[in-house]
């Protein structure tokens, strides 16, 4: 059986109500949700995502179908990355996702910036911070 993938609208309010359940502030949220727009944690400010690397997010959402709702800048280890928290297309995926969530696991796509190969999904751990969004593993 195939599944059926939700429409971006629902994937929409999905990501606005693990956005709020993050802690995110109202500014990153509203911008997504009113605007259409990402903002980028940034070492506790919001900045916008740089052009190449929103034309990677639309590359990976055109491929996989899923939605990213905000993204993370890290400089761990010695690696730049984007980390891209995402709504799976599958309605089926959301319960596993939501309980990694209410942990502070959140889905991600990270691009490696200092190393492309090393771009991965999976589930990394962030913490509120004013706001915004650390990458703390």
């Amino acid at each position: 059986m195939i599944e059926q993938i939700e429409n971006r609208e629902s994937m929409k309010h999905e990501g606005i109500k693990r956005m709020q359940q993050l802690g995110l502030a109202a500014e990153a949220i509203d911008e997504f949700n009113i605007k259409g727009n990402l903002l980028m944690s940034d070492y506790g400010q919001f900045k916008e995502v740089p052009e190449d690397v929103k034309r990677m997010i639309d590359e990976w959402e055109g491929r996989y179908f899923n939605l990213v709702y905000h993204v993370i800048h890290s400089k761990l280890c010695g690696f730049e990355t984007y980390e891209c928290l995402s709504v799976s297309c599958y309605k089926s995926d959301w319960i596993y996702e939501n309980k990694r969530l209410s942990e502070n696991w959140p889905m991600s796509h990270s691009i490696n910036i200092t190393n492309p190969d090393f771009t991965e999904s999976g589930t990394i751990f962030v913490k509120e911070y004013n706001g915004t969004l650390l990458r703390m593993g």
